[in-house]
């Protein structure tokens, strides 16, 4: 049996898709319930009211309704996903193929892969924590914009954080260490924001990449070399500018905008660290 957790508000969600989807999977001997988000959070409800009593447990949308999932105490259920978000970066990282339809063959007769999660106080997260200017621009983007734009709306934000940049110093405790700074990414997963690598970390490892963009001058200025590094995949090679520290030790954030999975967070201050189980995922 396969469970399908859609959210209605995913920027490419396509209703005659998902009739389509159950048909295929129905056409294959399978048994699927959907099951509609309303508002914020539902996934995990539904999540938690459903888990193990279905063998697939799966997300049509975007990084949001999985990290929704994630989040539910899933049992024996294993993780689909059905992308039909702003960037899937997940689906991305895994090769799950970008068409909804086509990627729910996966479940007919699935593959699965074991991969940790990690968590910020007690919210899991999958891709990344993002901390100081990635928060800052997560926090500050329009819904209503997401919606119609996608992608568009993430850019216009970065431009309007970066005009009202927060003079904040983040802390950040890794590996014993004490760094003060004013942007980290601190990763579960290979990608970024879409195709861009963001560390060679694999997501069923029990690791985490911290990636630390150190003060040049001010971050007026250090911003768009920042960005240019890491949107240029430079920032792997300029060790005086940028700083990986790959662990599985625990990190601890002070006075941050933080962000997890491209949803922002109300707390400032977190520790950050893998969860002890892996959970299972349909893969290609």
């Amino acid at each position: 049996m396969i469970a399908i957790i859609a959210n209605p508000n995913a920027l490419r969600f396509d209703n005659e898709e998902l009739k389509n989807i159950v048909l295929l999977l129905e056409n294959n001997g399978l048994v699927v319930d959907v099951f509609f988000t309303q508002k914020a959070g539902d996934g995990t409800v539904i999540a938690n009211m459903i888990a193990s009593k279905y063998s697939i447990i799966a997300t049509y949308g975007g990084d949001g309704i999985i990290n929704e999932v994630i989040n539910a105490n899933l049992g024996g259920s294993a993780l689909g996903i059905l992308p039909a978000g702003t960037t899937n970066v997940l689906a991305i990282d895994l090769g799950i193929d970008s068409n909804a339809l086509r990627a729910a063959k996966l479940f007919i007769k699935p593959k699965f892969k074991d991969v940790y999660l990690a968590k910020a106080n007690k919210r899991r997260f999958i891709l990344m924590a993002g901390v100081g200017f990635d928060g800052e621009a997560v926090k500050n983007v329009n819904g209503k914009l997401k919606r119609i734009g996608g992608k568009f709306a993430y850019l216009l934000s970065g431009v309007f954080s970066y005009f009202k940049l927060e003079n904040n110093i983040i802390e950040i405790v890794a590996e014993g260490k004490l760094y003060k700074t004013g942007w980290v990414i601190i990763s579960n997963a290979k990608k970024y924001a879409g195709k861009f690598d963001i560390s060679d970390i694999d997501i069923d490892k029990p690791f985490l990449d911290v990636c630390i963009f150190k003060p040049i001058l001010n971050r007026a200025i250090d911003l768009p070399i920042h960005n240019f590094l890491l949107f240029s995949s430079l920032h792997k090679k300029t060790e005086l500018l940028v700083e990986h520290i790959l662990t599985r030790d625990k990190i601890v954030v002070r006075n941050g905008s933080i962000q997890l999975d491209g949803d922002p967070v109300d707390e400032t201050d977190v520790e950050i660290s893998i969860c002890d189980k892996p959970i299972k995922i349909v893969v290609p």
